[in-house]
């Protein structure tokens, strides 16, 4: 019990966001976890403008985080929110360095879904997306069925500044 305290401070201590972000908090648990999940599904639902600027960065660190620790383990991102809207193929084209790391870590086997009802309010569908994206009937859906499969979510956040 010592050790594992012990391990979940020091994850605390080394992780690149506060504390008290809810995320890196689930993720410190699960790091410090005996045994890992059947996989870890990462919920984003976000508003603003560049969401992916913060998001994708966020996603890579806690994939490369939980791989060190369990390198087989399934991973999943949906996307319910505008923030799908800049994954439209016209868009990621164009995309920077946020779109291209969601690219590799689909690559890597995470696999990336966003909600196709959403989508579909402005009549985008599984053709508008680039090949690294499922367009899932419902993103809400999509998360629960990773639930009921045994996989602990995350929700993405921003990251408060740290001043």
């Amino acid at each position: 019990m010592k050790l594992r305290l012990l391990l979940v401070c020091l994850l605390l201590a080394s992780a690149p966001l506060p504390a008290t972000d809810a995320g890196n908090l689930r993720l410190a648990q699960l790091l410090a976890a005996a045994q890992p999940p059947a996989g870890v599904v990462f919920e984003i639902i976000a508003w603003e403008d560049n969401t992916w600027d913060w998001a994708a960065p966020l996603l890579r660190d806690y994939v490369d985080r939980l791989r060190a620790r369990h390198p087989r383990l399934a991973l999943a991102l949906v996307s319910h929110g505008a923030e799908l809207f800049d994954l439209v193929r016209s868009s990621a084209l164009q995309g920077g360095p946020a779109i291209r790391e969601l690219a590799r870590l689909s690559a890597e086997g995470v696999d990336i879904h966003v909600c196709g009802e959403y989508a579909s309010w402005k009549r985008l569908g599984p053709r508008d997306f680039p090949e690294f994206v499922d367009v899932a009937a419902s993103g809400s859906a999509q998360l629960a069925d990773y639930i009921n499969l045994g996989f602990e979510a995350i929700r993405l956040e921003r990251p408060h500044a740290t001043d």
